[in-house]
């Protein structure tokens, strides 16, 4: 691969990830939440607008406590019903976790992972929300974002997709064929674009959410090289700044 595909410099972006966690239980119900609040670092070579990390803050916590909420209300009348049948009550529980999965080049992505347990056995209820910002103008990330202008990237991410189905058909349903939207869900990681769908979409629930990864160091060419970092290109912010006030 040359050396031009890819970002000259690539800076992490310095944001403070506090970890929260919120954990409650009674007779029917249980939930053990886990969710981000991002904030800047003082005396930085850059500080995102505070009112883009409020709202992307805000966002995060509400979606957590939206579905939790959500599951309680599911929970509430599924078991009044069952009482007024005779009929035994189910417990039901709450997971979500997370990630910060590309931090660099003042973009952020990462995802919440919302889990929903009514009953003994696995999740009823299994997603994942995408959150990509371009921290420097604080709009969302799309797929197109990615990609170099002119890449005809649904295409590109389509046949892909299509040519990892088709390696090992038996995980999906039968004849399935994939036609990439334009606001198909993804998330970016340090090597690549995880591109996946909802639980139960192209394959069966039991087989999880179905992720591929398009991995920027083998579609290099088709790559915006803002997006593209590797290990020899990370600079050290500190460093950069120590060498600035020389």
């Amino acid at each position: 691969m040359r050396n031009s595909e890819k970002n000259n410099s690539c800076l992490y972006n310095l944001l403070y990830v506090r970890f929260n966690e919120d954990m409650g239980r009674d007779e029917f119900f249980s939930y053990n939440l886990q969710y981000p609040t991002l904030y800047n670092f003082k005396n930085t070579y850059f500080n995102v607008d505070p009112n883009l990390l409020n709202g992307l803050n805000s966002t995060l916590k509400e979606d957590v406590y939206t579905f939790k909420n959500g599951l309680a209300e599911e929970e509430n009348e599924a078991n009044s019903l069952a009482s007024q049948n005779a009929l035994p009550k189910k417990h039901y529980r709450v997971v979500s976790s997370y990630a910060v999965t590309f931090n660099k080049n003042h973009i952020l992505s990462a995802i919440l992972n919302l889990m929903g347990f009514p009953g003994e056995f696995g999740p009823r209820y299994n997603q994942i929300n995408n959150y990509n910002f371009d921290l420097l103008t604080g709009n969302r990330i799309y797929l197109e974002d990615i990609f170099k202008p002119g890449v005809d990237y649904m295409k590109l991410v389509s046949d892909y997709v299509n040519y990892k189905i088709n390696q090992d058909k038996s995980l999906y349903y039968e004849n399935e064929s994939i036609e990439i939207p334009d606001d198909q869900a993804f998330y970016l990681t340090d090597d690549g674009i995880v591109i996946y769908f909802e639980l139960d979409e192209i394959a069966p629930e039991e087989f999880g959410i179905p992720k591929f990864k398009i991995s920027f160091e083998k579609f290099s060419q088709y790559i915006n090289p803002r997006y593209y970092c590797s290990p020899d290109n990370v600079v050290s912010t500190r460093r950069k700044n120590r060498h600035t006030r020389r």
